[in-house]
């Protein structure tokens, strides 16, 4: 399961200001300690676990689990020990957490039976504000709709892209002639419904989340000068478009650049990453940036001729094997998803993004340690956690957050491709340098002004409301 936690576990033991100790004999057992704790789950609770420590007899994996965490406490005491590592897997104090809200308010939506409330974080402190026409019954409700419509619309997709694929097989074939314009119908039908749920779906969350919060959010503004907010979305909210709320003519899209953020330390711990600069310097001394493009559609073909045609700065690297993109991620600066998504609502953890040979699982991805800047996901259902875990951060999306990409752009639903495309280029051309690097500081406006032109283009709702931004 990756969570918060895992994310917390996750951190490397190097020193966190220049000049602090590093004790190989420390970071060694810490690594120990770390993986026997990790590889103690809940699948293993049921069999006899052989220990290192123990002449390889069989223990049993509760008392190695015990064990291994008195290990961990004794370890923790040990480091936190050493100069420059006082605050070493320490929660962050009430000052760090202002610190989230520098660039702007940090909004966490809390959604219980008891109440509903909106956590204000700004750079000055923070303010409970009362959500009263919010509930969990009705967030769940809109939940299990939203989760209905989503799940129409896919079945409708795949169904059409079959008949498509077997028309395309016999084009004279009477019966694929009939199922594919049976399956158009059904899929169209399928988008119109979305779009009608979506549509009462964010004049619901602009009434009973967006208007209460109204006069406490920075003064609107238009294009680059809209002001930036995060959102952190807990319980049946997570799943939701919070960046999408609006009703008429008034939408938060038009007012503010959104961001959602899984909890508020991973982006504080985004935010105070300054180990890897935002661009491309060229200097003799410094390594080359690395692209990686990882896909299974023909059509990104479009981009790497297109607006990634221009990084003459930074190297770009194709791989679309599971095994081969997991190496890369731990190495490579910036990365393109181009496939399609699966999405496990039982067990999130399975889900991910479906390449040449399998599936790259946020399973997976949760191991990986990355100093990446930059991921981006054309994939299918990249933001999407589980309804059993909805207040646990387990998408891919998140996963690549947390294992070391600063910022991702990812989506909720599935996507047409040719919208995705169109969405990622514009986004290129925004952070593509004139002199041929890549700047990912800007990845949430320009994803802002992506959705704008799509907007201006009469995409409906459920294809600009799908795509999100993560991180600082």
């Amino acid at each position: 399961m990756l969570s918060p936690d895992d994310s917390d576990l996750a951190a490397p033991l190097h020193p966190p200001t220049p000049g602090a100790s590093d004790d190989p004999a420390t970071g060694s057992a810490h690594e120990v300690n770390e993986r026997g704790l990790t590889d103690i789950g809940p699948g293993s609770l049921g069999r006899a676990v052989a220990t290192p420590w123990a002449s390889n007899s069989e223990v049993d994996p509760v008392d190695r689990r015990l064990a291994l965490a008195r290990s961990w406490d004794d370890l923790l005491a040990e480091v936190r020990a050493l100069p420059g590592f006082e605050t070493f897997l320490r929660p962050p104090t009430y000052k760090d957490l202002l610190r989230a809200a520098a660039h702007g308010p940090v909004v966490t939506i809390n959604v219980s039976e008891w109440r509903c409330d909106a956590l204000f974080l700004t750079s000055d402190g923070v303010e409970a504000v009362s959500l009263p026409d919010l509930s969990l019954r009705d967030a769940e409700r809109h939940l299990e709709r939203h989760l209905a419509a989503l799940a129409w619309f896919d079945q409708s997709v795949a169904e059409f892209e079959a008949a498509v694929a077997a028309l395309q097989r016999d084009h004279s074939d009477r019966d694929a002639i009939r199922l594919r314009q049976e399956a158009g119908a059904r899929r169209r039908q399928a988008t119109l419904d979305l779009d009608e749920e979506l549509t009462e779906l964010a004049g619901w969350l602009w009434d009973v989340v967006m208007v209460p919060l109204l006069d406490r959010l920075p003064a609107p503004g238009t294009g680059d000068l809209r002001p930036r907010v995060w959102w952190c979305p807990t319980g049946p909210l997570a799943f939701l478009p919070l960046h999408a709320a609006g009703r008429g003519t008034q939408w938060l899209h038009d007012m503010v650049v959104s961001s959602t953020t899984p909890t508020v330390r991973s982006l504080l711990d985004a935010r105070t990453d300054s180990s890897t600069p935002s661009r491309d310097t060229g200097t003799p001394t410094r390594p080359r940036r690395r692209f990686l493009v990882a896909s299974t559609f023909a059509s990104t073909g479009e981009l790497l001729t297109g607006s990634l045609s221009r990084l003459t700065a930074t190297d770009i690297v194709e791989c679309s094997d599971v095994a081969g993109v997991r190496r890369q991620l731990e190495t490579c600066d910036f990365v393109h998803f181009d496939c399609h998504g699966d999405q496990v609502l039982a067990d999130p953890s399975q889900g991910g993004v479906r390449l040449s040979d399998g599936v790259l699982r946020v399973f997976d991805v949760s191991s990986i340690s990355a100093t990446g800047e930059f991921a981006a996901l054309a994939a299918c259902k990249t933001a999407v956690g589980g309804v059993d875990l909805l207040d646990e951060a387990i998408t891919l999306s998140a996963a690549l957050h947390y294992a070391g990409f600063r910022h991702v752009v990812g989506t909720l639903w599935n996507l047409a491709e040719s919208v995705a495309q169109s969405a990622f280029a514009a986004i290129y051309d925004q952070l593509v340098t004139d002199d041929g690097s890549f700047d990912p500081i800007n990845s949430a406006r320009a994803l802002a002004s992506s959705v704008d032109q799509l907007r201006a283009d009469g995409e409906s709702l459920h294809s600009w409301a799908s795509l999100i931004h993560i991180g600082p």
